[in-house]
């Protein structure tokens, strides 16, 4: 890799050069191999500067680094690494996706990305499957990892993914599929990866905005600085021959909308108000819903086999996605007819019983909302909040179940290193008529042996997770695994 139109263009700057072509990139001093270049990127929880030497002792060709780096520590270095180059940049993320960029320049021709607080993970997800049904070769990519549709799903990792990789992870992937002739591609846009940079340089056909709300504030801090990191994906990162795929019912459509024309972006329009997807009424049945919607001067009617009023957005999101990457209405609509939720995200594990991800309070309120329309008996939520989390909305969550619930369960769900007796107590100030189970396998068969005919119940909390974190130990457990146990004894 020639480093030369970097360094004349200023992106990077030589503390001292020796004329090296790095083989390949990375940010993880442990991947380096001979001939590499290592980018240092100071983490949240990693500072890359502090592996320098493990990236020298591996073969390192070239060190990037933060502007403002110890002068003094890169002297020694110096010393020690005399073929090595070093370069310092002001901007390093930005600098590493440029980097990637150059380096894997090959891509999918149709990317999408998918940002918003909720339904990411699903609208990829479906935006694949309706590309899929219309024989084009598709993945998604983000919380789930990387799907290939028509592959086998990867196995569990046990833990969560980041939405968005770094970027250089990234742009191996885009280059990878490419090569692949996999030339779809549908991934989450997190508020972390944008602010991040990690989408610096991917070239997105159409971009998606699903919602708002309040989330990562532990990060963003202000609820400004959220939404600001989302509005860079239309504010930076696209222009005149892409498509914005915007939510018309939300109160930020208006910004959005505004943001769309100054860039010269072409807005195409999802919700129930004067959007060119337009719903018209959605009648929930037992496990599908009959939806009839508009798309500009067409009409269509038809069962979607998914539960919930917000999957509806989800789809109607991924049917604009797909339009403006060049698909036709009815192609598009007639794959929703075959359409399968992810796991964990309002999944049907047994007859009336849904185990779902909601761990946030907007979530467990849009799950149980889902659900009642559904329900011709009783509703019954199981759940409980994670330790070392965001304390504050477990009175809450507790609150929206009373309210929303005929039944509820309190159990544990992660207490990780805090006392689960104290987090169940929280949530129970809030419901104090809810049941308390700590054990959630117990917790979970009581409510399943106290459903009548028509009842409806939820698991919520963990979704696709495979295990449950307690102190130390990762423990296995599957929500959907033992709904199923139960149900067969």
């Amino acid at each position: 890799m020639n480093l030369s139109p970097f360094i004349k263009e200023g992106v990077i700057r030589p503390l001292w050069e020796k004329g090296v072509n790095p083989t390949s990139l990375s940010t993880n001093s442990q991947k380096v191999e001979k001939g590499d270049l290592f980018i240092a990127i100071p983490g949240i929880k990693h500072d890359g500067t502090a592996y320098i030497e493990e990236a020298l002792q591996r073969g390192a060709s070239a060190i990037i680094v933060p502007q403002g780096v110890c002068e003094k520590l890169l002297a020694e270095f110096k010393d020690r690494y005399p073929s090595v180059s070093f370069f310092e940049t002001s901007e390093i993320r930005k600098t590493a996706s440029l980097l990637a960029a150059t380096f894997y320049p090959t891509q999918p021709d149709s990317i999408v990305a998918v940002t918003g607080t909720n339904g990411k993970t699903s609208t990829v997800s479906f935006i694949r499957q309706i590309w899929r049904h219309m024989g084009l070769p598709a993945a998604s990519l983000g919380t789930l990892g990387l799907i290939i549709e028509g592959r086998p799903l990867p196995p569990p990792t046990g833990t969560e993914g980041l939405n968005t990789p770094d970027p250089v992870k990234l742009h191996k992937i885009l280059q990878g599929l490419k090569e692949q002739h996999i030339n779809h591609l549908a991934f989450e846009a997190s508020s972390h990866g944008l602010h991040q940079h990690r989408l610096d340089g991917v070239r997105i056909k159409a971009a998606v905005f699903t919602n708002f709300s309040t989330d990562h504030l532990d990060y963003h801090q202000t609820m400004e600085a959220y939404l600001e990191a989302k509005l860079r994906l239309f504010d930076e990162l696209m222009g005149p021959q892409s498509y914005a795929i915007l939510n018309a019912d939300i109160a930020e459509y208006d910004q959005l909308l505004a943001l769309c024309k100054k860039r010269h972006i072409q807005p195409i329009t999802f919700g129930k108000n004067k959007a060119m997807v337009q719903l018209i009424s959605v009648i929930p049945k037992a496990n599908v819903q009959d939806v009839f919607l508009c798309i500009e001067d067409s009409c269509f009617n038809f069962t979607l086999p998914l539960v919930g009023q917000f999957q509806v957005q989800n789809v109607m999101a991924a049917l604009a996605a797909v339009i403006a990457c060049g698909a036709k209405a009815e192609q598009a609509v007639d794959a929703c007819l075959t359409l399968k939720g992810i796991p964990g995200r309002l999944e049907q594990a047994g007859p009336g019983v849904y185990v779902d991800y909601s761990h946030k309070p907007e979530a467990l309120s849009t799950a149980l909302e889902a659900l009642r329309p559904h329900t011709k008996g009783k509703l019954c939520v199981v759940f409980g909040c994670g330790g070392n989390r965001d304390a504050t909305k477990r009175p809450i969550m507790g609150e929206i179940a009373a309210k929303l619930a005929d039944k509820v369960i309190i159990t544990d769900d992660n207490p990780r290193h805090e006392d689960p007796s104290h987090i169940r107590e929280q949530i129970l100030a809030k419901c104090p008529e809810a049941s308390e189970i700590p054990s959630r396998r117990t917790a979970i068969a009581t409510a399943l042996k106290q459903m009548q005919a028509g009842d409806v119940v939820l698991v919520a909390g963990k979704g696709h997770e495979t295990y449950q974190l307690v102190g130390d130990k990762v423990i296995p457990f599957n929500d959907v695994e033992e709904v199923q146990k139960c149900l067969k004894k």
